[in-house]
């Protein structure tokens, strides 16, 4: 699946799934980030490679906003057994997303599912609620 441009900065909720640490397929992660733009000159944005070249510079920096939240889902998040997709935002993290977006100006709320697809908050859907 072709990587998403998604606006900088934001706030995202990003899903991986948790059987290696658990063991348990119906176990997720919920990791609660915001996401800021880098310019060319910041230094944040340099890397470099394993044997020491450059490598291109990072366009953003993620930054946790606590720990990785875990979660257990009768389903993949972002998704049904039907094959629909949706904005599936955890309860906790999700309410606090929203709070935190108007504290910094309205910024956009994202969920990422597990396969990479985003969803973007537009205020009125119902959230799957994991």
């Amino acid at each position: 699946m072709p990587k998403q441009k998604l606006p900088a900065p934001r706030l995202q909720m990003r899903w991986t799934s948790a059987k290696k640490q658990t063991g348990f397929d119906d176990e997720w992660l919920c990791h609660y980030e915001l996401v800021l733009p880098l310019e060319e000159q910041d230094i944040r944005a340099w890397q470099q490679g394993p044997r020491g070249g450059a490598v291109p510079h990072l366009k953003e920096l993620v930054i946790p906003i606590g720990k990785p939240t875990s979660y257990r889902n009768n389903h993949v998040p972002c998704g049904s057994d039907g094959g629909i997709r949706f904005y599936d935002d955890p309860c906790m993290d999700g309410d606090c997303a929203k709070r935190h977006a108007a504290m910094l100006g309205n910024l956009p709320i994202f969920v990422i599912a597990p396969d990479g697809m985003a969803f973007k908050y537009k205020g009125t859907e119902q959230s799957g609620r994991a």
